[in-house]
C-alpha cells in the first residue's frame, strides 16, 4: 500500500469532519404540550401583602431561628443530598466520555525494540539482529449520521436531569425538616397542655376527696374525678413517643445524633397565612421534578437518533504513521537507517443480517420516549393537583384553627363557671367533668390545628417547588468529600467546572436539551 504523509492524512480527516456535520437522523426534541390552568381554582383570602412563593429560603418566614439553623445544617450534612450531588458528577463524566467520541475512537502509540542473538550451529555462523520501531495508529468512525452527536445531546439532557433531581431532593429535604420540626413543637405544646390540665384535674381530685371526707361530696364524685385524671395521664405517653420519633427523624435528616440542637425556641412556629402562589405556568420552571421529567424525555428522544443511525452505512478511517531502524550481522552485515512508514485506509460497513434487530431497537427507544412524554405530562398534572390541594388544605385548616380558638376560649370560661356553680351546690360534679374534658379536648385541638396550619404552609411551599434556589452556585458535594475524591482520582474540573462550561450547573433556567 502506498504510504501517505501526515499532511495528507490530516487533510482527509478534516474533509470527513466537514462531511460529518451534514446529517443528523432522529427526531429533534420539542417540549411536549401540557394542560395548564390559567389561574388556580383554589385561592386564599386576599391580603395587603403576601409572601412570595418563589422566595428561596421560605422557612425564614416562620421567624424561628432554630428552624433556620436546622435547615442550614441539613443542607450541609444530609447524606442523601450528597448522593444526589455525586449523581451529577457521574453525569458530567459520562458527558465527557461522549464528547470524546467525536475524536478518533481507537488508537495508540507503540514503541519497541528487538534484540536477537543466536550462536552458530554447524555451518550456520552466529547471527545478531537489532530492530527499533515507533508507530502511532488511529481509527475513527465518522459521525456522518449523528450517532455520536445524538448521544452527546442525550447525555447533556441527562446531566441537566440529574441537576433537577438534585434540586428536587433539596425541596424534599427542606420540607421534611420543617415538617418534623413543626410536628415536634406541636407535640411539645400538646404535652404541656395535657400536663397542665392533669395538674388542674389532680387538684380537683384532691378537693373532691376533701369534700367527700366532710360529707359534701359523694364517692361517685371521687371516682369520676379519679377517672378523668387517669384518662388524661393515658394521653401523654403517645405524645411523648411521637415527639421522640420526630427528634429521631431530625437526627436522620441532619445526619446527626438524636441530641441535635433543639433549644432556643418555644411554641409552634407561625408562618404567614397569605402566600402568593403565582400562576400554574410557573411550575414548569419552578418545580424541579417537572424539569427533571421534561429533561428525561429530551434525553430519551436523542437516543432514538442514536439507534436509528445504526441502520445507515458507517464510514471508518484508519491511519498509521511509524518509523523503524535496525541492524543485522550474520552471514553478512546488513544495516539500514530510519525508515518511515504510513498508510491510510477507509471502509464502509452496512448492516444487513441484523437490520431487523436494529429496527426493533429503534422502536423500543421510541416507545420509551413516548412513556417519558406521558410521564412529563402526568408530572405537570400532579404538580397542579399538589398546589390546588395545598391551597385548599391551608384555607380550610385556617378556618378550623379560627373555630378551635373560639371553642378553647369558651371552654375555659365554661370550666370556671362550672367550678363556681359546683362549689355553690348549683350543679352536679358531672358538669365539672364535662367542662374539664371539653377544655382538654379544645386546648389539644387548638395546638393540633396550630401545628396543622404551619404544616399546611410547608405543604404549599413544597407543592410550589421552593427551596432549591438556595443551592445556586454552591458545591454539589461537601468540601470533605470533594477532597477525598480528588485524592483518589484525578477529577480535573468535573467537580468544580468553570462558569459558562457545558458541564457547569444551569438548573432553574429554561429547558435545555443541549443539542
Amino acid at each position: 500500500m502506498k504510504p501517505v504523509t501526515s499532511r495528507r492524512l490530516w487533510l482527509a480527516c478534516a474533509l470527513c469532519t466537514a462531511l460529518a456535520g451534514c446529517v443528523t437522523v432522529g427526531p429533534d426534541f420539542k417540549q411536549p404540550d401540557v394542560t395548564l390552568e390559567e389561574q388556580w381554582f383554589e385561592s386564599l383570602p386576599p391580603a395587603a401583602q403576601a409572601s412570595p412563593a418563589a422566595e428561596a429560603a421560605w422557612w425564614k418566614a416562620f421567624n424561628d431561628p432554630v428552624l433556620s439553623a436546622l435547615e442550614q445544617r441539613a443542607y450541609e450534612r444530609n447524606l442523601s443530598i450528597q448522593v444526589a450531588g455525586l449523581n451529577v458528577l457521574k453525569a458530567r463524566a459520562q458527558l465527557s466520555i461522549s464528547d470524546e467520541n467525536l475524536l478518533p475512537q481507537q488508537g495508540g502509540v507503540s514503541v519497541g525494540a528487538n534484540h536477537i542473538n543466536s550462536s552458530g550451529v554447524g555451518p550456520i555462523p552466529p547471527a545478531h539482529l537489532w530492530t527499533e520501531h515507533a508507530k502511532a495508529t488511529a481509527s475513527w468512525e465518522i459521525d456522518f449520521w449523528g450517532k455520536y452527536r445524538r448521544q452527546i445531546e442525550s447525555d447533556k439532557a441527562a446531566l441537566r436531569s440529574s441537576e433537577a433531581a438534585y434540586d428536587n431532593a433539596l425541596v424534599s429535604l427542606f420540607g421534611n425538616v420543617a415538617n418534623a420540626y413543626i410536628d415536634l413543637r406541636a407535640l411539645e405544646q400538646r404535652i404541656a397542655i395535657a400536663q397542665r390540665n392533669l395538674q388542674s384535674q389532680q387538684k380537683s381530685l384532691d378537693l373532691t376527696k376533701a369534700r367527700f371526707k366532710r360529707g359534701s361530696a359523694s364517692q361517685l364524685d371521687v371516682e369520676q374525678a379519679a377517672t378523668l385524671v387517669a384518662e388524661t395521664e393515658a394521653q401523654i405517653p403517645p405524645l411523648i413517643k411521637g415527639r421522640a420519633q420526630d427528634r429521631d427523624t431530625l437526627a436522620l435528616l441532619l445526619s446527626d445524633t438524636p441530641e441535635a440542637q433543639l433549644l432556643g425556641s418555644s411554641g409552634i412556629p407561625v408562618a404567614p397565612a397569605q402566600i402568593d402562589a403565582g400562576i400554574p405556568a410557573d411550575l414548569l420552571r419552578r418545580r424541579p421534578d417537572v424539569r427533571e421529567a421534561a429533561l428525561n424525555a429530551a434525553s430519551q428522544s436523542a437516543l432514538i437518533g442514536v439507534d436509528k443511525a445504526k441502520l445507515y452505512p458507517s464510514l471508518s478511517l484508519t491511519g498509521l504513521l511509524g518509523a523503524a531502524s535496525g541492524e543485522q550481522q550474520g552471514l553478512g552485515l546488513t544495516s539500514w537507517g530510519t525508515k518511515t512508514i504510513g498508510f491510510f485506509s477507509a471502509g464502509v460497513s452496512m448492516p444487513i443480517f441484523d437490520r431487523g434487530q436494529l429496527k426493533n431497537a429503534v422502536r423500543i427507544q421510541d416507545a420509551v420516549f413516548q412513556e417519558a412524554v406521558l410521564d412529563y405530562q402526568n408530572t405537570v398534572l400532579q404538580a397542579q393537583k399538589d398546589v390546588e390541594d395545598a391551597i385548599a388544605n391551608l384555607r380550610t385548616t385556617l378556618d378550623a384553627l379560627d373555630a378551635t380558638a373560639r371553642a378553647a376560649d369558651a371552654s375555659q370560661r365554661a370550666l370556671r363557671l362550672a367550678n363556681a356553680q359546683y362549689r355553690a351546690g348549683k350543679v352536679t360534679y358531672d358538669t365539672v367533668l364535662d367542662s374539664s374534658r371539653s377544655l382538654l379536648h379544645d386546648d389539644d385541638s387548638l395546638a393540633q390545628n396550630q401545628g396543622l396550619a404551619a404544616l399546611a404552609v410547608v405543604q404549599l411551599y413544597i407543592a410550589l417547588g421552593g427551596g432549591w434556589e438556595v443551592a445556586k452556585d454552591q458545591p454539589l458535594v461537601s468540601e470533605r468529600i470533594a477532597k477525598e475524591m480528588a485524592q483518589r482520582t484525578d477529577w480535573g474540573r468535573l467537580i468544580d467546572p468553570p462558569k459558562g462550561s457545558p458541564l457547569a450547573r444551569t438548573s432553574g433556567g429554561p429547558l435545555e436539551t443541549g443539542k
